[in-house]
């Protein structure tokens, strides 16, 4: 036991203290995409909790506390219905003796967007294809390019429909699973993830793609029933992504931590509360709460209230953003649905102004079990 606390502590200190400059930021970015409408409405506060058919996304050790086979389907458009993000799961106990459990997890995730309207290249644009008044687009003000014949990045383009194509983007990953109990407090999960990515090029029908591979890991510990403290470490070996142009991005890895509390108020009444704490190494400090020379620190938490083990509403904060939902439950059926209110503790922002209306992301979930 000395021996694998050990262990965690050094990864975790060794992240700390790692340089993330051979990391490319925003690389595999779908992959921070949250999923479930129950993790979401709780405001994504789900390390520690990662209970269902989720958890190979959240914490893959939380797939030992199944006691059935589940299996989940998620569908959400972000951003109104900017984008499509799907969503499938299915977690198998595999039995073993008391304290040495298994299970396996098997997931899929895709991202996509359709219809992006597709410009030439600047190399294929004819005068005439835009106002050659300069980056500033003012006829008035010389300077900045104007009337120099070539099109400078920030000149408005007068292109029509028929000087357009629209393509689709896609992002798309799969992920196998293991998590096992150790000893009665202790459970650990790992899964090995396989990434694809789609985008579309200047030419009509061609695509540039990427693959790439990585593995995550976590643990839970309970050392009690109504407490769990949870760690979920993505990207261990900073995974690693090879496009079709020759592009090379590697993705840094994140640690996610977290603690939740389970109280039975009273007969059929149940209240779980949960907290996150989220450590970044890319130096994304215009989209974090805390900050501090090249790590960043997000908080997420959540509140979810069960009636009879039927009827579950849900409440969180997603660092800026508001979270709600709801869930029903009906024998082996379960319906969930989560709304998610963009930046709505960040209004008064100044990098994030209020009339920036990124509008609500509706989550709905359909689990099964038996």
């Amino acid at each position: 036991m000395l021996r694998i606390r050990t262990q965690l502590i050094t990864v975790t200190a060794m992240l700390l203290c790692a340089a993330p400059a051979s990391a490319t930021k925003y690389a595999g970015e779908f992959l921070k995409i949250q999923v479930g409408p129950r993790a979401l409405g709780m405001g994504g506060a789900f390390t520690a909790v990662a209970d269902d058919a989720t958890a190979p996304y959240w914490n893959p050790a939380g797939m030992v506390y199944l006691p059935y086979r589940e299996v989940i389907f998620q569908h959400s458009e972000k951003f109104g219905s900017l984008a499509n993000h799907d969503w499938a799961s299915a977690v198998f106990p595999l039995g073993g003796p008391r304290g040495r459990e298994q299970a396996l997890g098997v997931s899929f995730v895709r991202l996509g967007i359709d219809d992006i309207p597709i410009t030439p290249r600047p190399g294929g644009l004819q005068p005439g294809d835009w106002l050659d008044y300069g980056t500033d687009n003012d006829p008035t003000t010389p300077g900045g390019g104007q009337g120099n014949n070539v099109w400078d990045p920030g000149e408005r383009l007068l292109l029509t429909e028929d000087d357009l194509f629209l393509a689709s983007a896609s992002d798309m990953a799969g992920m196998i699973s293991y998590a096992r109990h150790h000893g009665t407090h202790w459970t650990y999960g790992g899964s090995v993830k396989f990434l694809r990515q789609s985008l579309p090029d200047t030419i009509p029908g061609q695509k540039v793609t990427s693959f790439g591979a990585g593995l995550d890991a976590g643990v839970l510990f309970m050392p009690t029933d109504a407490v769990t403290l949870g760690a979920m470490l993505r990207d261990v070996t900073t995974t690693y992504l090879a496009w079709s142009n020759g592009t090379r991005e590697l993705i840094v890895p994140t640690l996610q931590t977290g603690v939740s509390l389970q109280f039975f108020p009273a007969e059929k009444h149940a209240l779980l509360y949960a907290l996150d704490l989220d450590w970044g190494f890319e130096r994304r400090k215009a989209d974090s709460q805390l900050k501090l020379g090249g790590q960043t620190w997000d908080v997420r938490s959540g509140l979810e209230y069960w009636y009879a083990s039927m009827l579950a509403l849900r409440t969180g904060v997603n660092v800026k953003d508001l979270t709600f939902g709801a869930g029903l439950r009906y024998k082996q059926i379960g319906i969930d649905y989560a709304a998610s209110l963009h930046r709505f503790f960040a209004s008064d922002d100044p990098d994030f102004p209020d009339d920036t209306n990124l509008d609500v992301t509706h989550i709905v979930g359909l689990g099964v079990s038996w």
